[in-house]
């Protein structure tokens, strides 16, 4: 089964929420670019999990969140 690409329609749904006024929602793209795909069936591997969640910490962190 080959990866199917949504980021654009997700894209999309940001930024109508983001137009109605909603600037909580964001898109976060996720760069494939360094996962090496050896999980099984197309799953990430411990090594991509990492990478992601390395990335994804990045981005968080940089959210004006005030919880």
């Amino acid at each position: 089964m080959q990866p199917v690409e949504v980021g654009g329609q997700v894209q999309q749904v940001v930024e109508t929420r983001n137009d109605a006024g909603d600037s909580g929602i964001r898109y976060w793209f996720l760069d494939i670019s360094d996962p090496d795909f050896l999980g099984c069936h197309w799953h990430y591997s411990a090594h991509d999990d990492r990478v992601i969640s390395e990335r994804l910490t990045s981005f968080v962190a940089g959210l004006p969140m005030s919880w």
